[in-house]
């Protein structure tokens, strides 16, 4: 299949184009509040570049949070704008999960990202998968916890702490799209909602 990954959920702005399954075009821009301007040229260089029609898109892959507020609206209304005139479906891959698909390790491990303040997104996993809700933590909690540690945006906190940093990225958002499509495909996407988590742990359309 063919399809477009969009992330947005922090400060990167990331567009990949997937063609027979594999990855052929990835732009992005870690300028801050570069998202508005960004993603939309972003979307139409990299289908321009890469011999490849607008109309042979199969599907777009988003990614859906948590993360910043502006950054998850503005990739869903590009998406579901594309996926509305196109009449394809879009797969809602969650964020924390696009960064464990980069880490190939088995044991016990948190993937964490920054939210706001030290205030951070933090998930467990083990042998790839989630063992936990996501849940809104600070940085006091996370200098407490004792399982090896992943994220982005963790040099914000006020309290330093160790941690392996992974980007968040399309790349990361199509390679897992092609393999969990049968899970998170949305045909309406009057359906497709963002998971906003606020200190109540409350999902938000």
């Amino acid at each position: 299949m063919n399809y477009i990954a969009i992330e947005t959920s922090t400060n990167i702005c990331s567009v990949a184009l997937f063609k027979s399954n594999e990855m052929i075009g990835l732009i992005e821009n870690e300028e801050k509040k570069s998202h508005s301007k960004e993603l939309g040229v972003s979307v139409k260089s990299i289908i321009d570049h890469n011999n490849i029609l607008i109309n042979d898109i199969n599907y777009i892959a988003l990614s859906s949070g948590p993360g910043s507020f502006t950054g998850l609206r503005i990739g869903s209304s590009l998406a579901k704008g594309m996926a509305f005139a196109l009449k394809i479906p879009i797969v809602m891959v969650p964020t924390l999960q696009s960064l464990e698909f980069a880490i190939k390790i088995k044991e016990n491990h948190n993937i964490c990202v920054f939210s706001h303040s030290d205030q951070f997104y933090l998930q467990n996993f083990k042998n790839g998968l989630p063992k936990s809700d996501i849940k809104l933590v600070s940085a006091n909690d996370l200098k407490s916890n004792r399982k090896r540690l992943f994220g982005y945006g963790l040099e914000k906190s006020s309290i330093p702490f160790n941690y392996t940093e992974i980007k968040p990225s399309a790349k990361l958002i199509g390679k897992i799209s092609k393999l969990k499509f049968d899970d998170w495909v949305v045909k309406d996407i009057n359906e497709a909602e963002l998971n906003y988590i606020n200190n109540f742990n409350i999902k938000k359309t």
